[in-house]
């Protein structure tokens, strides 16, 4: 199986989790895991020389670097309600790397 195609199904489970994973800390946590995952697979593909539009690239690193926060704040007394805030913030973010993403290989970009 070639790399961009597991880089598409790890894409798929991302966005699963960042709509139906995130409002609980352990989902929230392995949704972290499986994001930090995707972003290592999508520095291979840089690596090889495949590119995708620059927002797909900033879209992603925000939405990991929201559910670090929402981890973060998660182990706060008093801060779940804040903690899911901005994990919705950053599931919003995940789901449109994935939107872009999903479009720049439908057009081959």
């Amino acid at each position: 199986m070639q790399l961009l195609t597991v880089h598409l199904v790890v894409a798929f489970v991302v966005a699963a989790l960042a709509v139906v994973g995130v409002w609980r800390r352990p989902e929230r946590r392995i949704t972290l895991y499986v994001v930090t995952l995707q972003i290592l697979l999508g520095l291979v593909l840089l690596t090889q020389q495949l590119r995708a539009p620059s927002s797909h690239y900033a879209l992603a690193l925000l939405g990991w670097a929201g559910y670090m926060v929402a981890n973060a704040l998660a182990k706060r007394p008093g801060k779940a309600d804040t903690a899911r805030v901005v994990a919705g913030i950053s599931s919003l973010l995940i789901l449109g790397a994935y939107y872009i993403g999903m479009h720049a290989v439908k057009s081959g970009t």
